[in-house]
C-alpha cells in the first residue's frame, strides 16, 4: 500500500515539476528575442573603452615611451582577451540558460517571449544599449571622481602607518 501511495505520489508530482523548469530552446529563443548576445558584446567594448580609460587616467598625462606603450597595450589586449574567454557569449549563454532555468518557470519565460515580442518588449529591447552605454559612461565618472577620494584615504593611512613604523 505504501509502495502505491508513493508511486502514486511520484506519478501525480514529476509531470509538474518537470513542466516548471523552461526548456533551452525557450530560454534560447527569450535570449535571442532581447538581443543578450548583443548586449553582452556592447558590455565587452565598453569594458575594453574603460580599461583604455582607466590606464590613460592612471598615467596622469605623462608621457610615455613607445616601448612602454606597446607594453600596457599588449596588457589591455591580453585583459580583454581573458575577458572575453571568460564572460564571452560562448562560456557565458550556457550559464544564462542553467539561471533561467532555476530562477524561471516555462510559464514565466513564455510571458516573457509574449512581452519582448511586443512593441513595449521591442522598445526596451532597442534601446539597452543606450542604457547601457549612458549608463557607462556615468560608472565612469563616478569612479574617476571616487579615485582621487580613495587615493587620499590611501595616502593617509600610508601616513599613519609610517608614523608607526617611527614610533
Amino acid at each position: 500500500m505504501k509502495k502505491t501511495l508513493l508511486s502514486i505520489a511520484f506519478a501525480l508530482i514529476t509531470p509538474v515539476a518537470m513542466a516548471a523548469q523552461p526548456s533551452d530552446e525557450s530560454i534560447r529563443e527569450l535570449l535571442q528575442v532581447t538581443d543578450a548576445r548583443q548586449l553582452m558584446e556592447g558590455a565587452m567594448a565598453q569594458t575594453d573603452q574603460m580599461i583604455k580609460a582607466t590606464m590613460e587616467q592612471s598615467l596622469q598625462g605623462r608621457e610615455v615611451s613607445a616601448e612602454d606603450r606597446k607594453i600596457l597595450e599588449d596588457m589591455q589586449t591580453q585583459m580583454v582577451a581573458v575577458l572575453n574567454e571568460d564572460l564571452g557569449w560562448s562560456s557565458m549563454e550556457p550559464m544564462f540558460v542553467e539561471i533561467y532555468q532555476k530562477s524561471f518557470t516555462q510559464s514565466e519565460v513564455d510571458g516573457m517571449l509574449e512581452f519582448y515580442q511586443s512593441d513595449a518588449g521591442k522598445a526596451v529591447t532597442a534601446k539597452m544599449p543606450l542604457v547601457m552605454q549612458n549608463t557607462m559612461m556615468l560608472l565612469q565618472q563616478r569612479m574617476a571622481n571616487m579615485a582621487g577620494r580613495m587615493q587620499q584615504i590611501e595616502n593617509a593611512a600610508v601616513e599613519k602607518l609610517k608614523a608607526n613604523a617611527a614610533e
